[in-house]
C-alpha cells in the first residue's frame, strides 16, 4: 500500500527558483513580459552599445547626504548589491517607466548587501543633488527620501520612496523601490508608485512560485 502511494504521486519535482542559485541566463525567463502587465505596456529593450554617450547628464552627485555622497549619480545598489547572477528588463506606460532586477544569490550575503544598500539609500530624508550638464551648465534639485513598509507580502521586504523637487520648475517626480527576498531569489522593481504596486504581485509569483 505505501509503495503504491508512492508511485501514484509520480516524480518529485525540480528544485523551486527560491531554493537554488541561477545564472542570469536562468533568471531572464522568469522575468516580467509585457503582456503580463496589461494593455498599454511595452517593453524596452536596453542596447548595451548606446551608452550614457545620449544622456545629457556627464556628471554630479548627492550634495548634503555623507552616506550617498561616494556613490555618485548611480546610487549604492549596483556597487553594494553587484550586478553578477542577476538579470534586468524595462517596460514603459504611459510615459512612465518601470525596471525589473532578479538576482540570485546566498540568502544570508543577499540579506546583508539589501540592508546596507536600503540604509544608505534612506540615510537622509533630504538633500541636494547636483547634475553637470555637459556644456550647459549645472541643475540642481531637492530630492526627499523616506523608507516604506512593504505589507502583506511573503518574504523579505525592502522599500524606499524617492522625490526629486526641481527647484526652479518646481515640478515632482516620484519613483519607488520595492524588493522581496525569497530564499535565494530576490525581485526588486523600481518606477511609478502605482506602475510599481500594480506589477509586484505579478513579479513575485512568475519569479519565486
Amino acid at each position: 500500500m505505501l509503495g503504491r502511494r508512492f508511485r501514484e504521486r509520480g516524480p518529485a519535482p525540480g528544485p523551486a527558483p527560491t531554493s537554488t542559485r541561477l545564472k542570469a541566463e536562468g533568471l531572464r525567463p522568469l522575468l516580467l513580459e509585457a503582456s503580463d502587465l496589461g494593455k498599454g505596456v511595452r517593453s524596452l529593450d536596453p542596447d548595451p552599445d548606446k551608452g550614457s554617450g545620449e544622456s545629457l547628464v556627464t556628471g554630479g552627485g548627492p550634495k548634503d547626504c555623507e552616506a550617498l555622497e561616494p556613490y555618485g549619480l548611480d546610487g549604492p545598489i549596483d556597487e553594494l548589491i553587484g550586478t553578477e547572477d542577476s538579470a534586468t528588463r524595462a517596460f514603459s506606460r504611459d510615459g512612465g517607466l518601470l525596471s525589473q532586477r532578479l538576482y540570485s544569490r546566498m540568502p544570508a550575503s543577499m540579506s546583508d548587501r539589501m540592508n546596507k544598500a536600503f540604509a544608505a539609500l534612506t540615510a537622509c530624508p533630504e538633500y541636494s543633488e547636483l547634475l553637470v550638464l555637459g556644456d550647459q551648465g549645472t541643475a540642481e534639485s531637492l530630492v526627499k527620501t523616506r523608507a516604506i513598509e512593504v505589507k502583506g507580502v511573503e518574504g523579505r521586504t525592502y522599500g524606499y520612496e524617492r522625490t526629486v523637487m526641481d527647484r526652479e520648475l518646481r515640478s515632482p517626480n516620484r519613483m519607488m523601490t520595492i524588493a522581496v527576498t525569497r530564499g535565494w531569489t530576490t525581485v526588486m522593481l523600481t518606477g511609478s508608485p502605482d506602475f510599481v504596486k500594480e506589477a509586484l504581485e505579478p513579479a513575485l509569483r512568475k519569479a519565486t512560485q
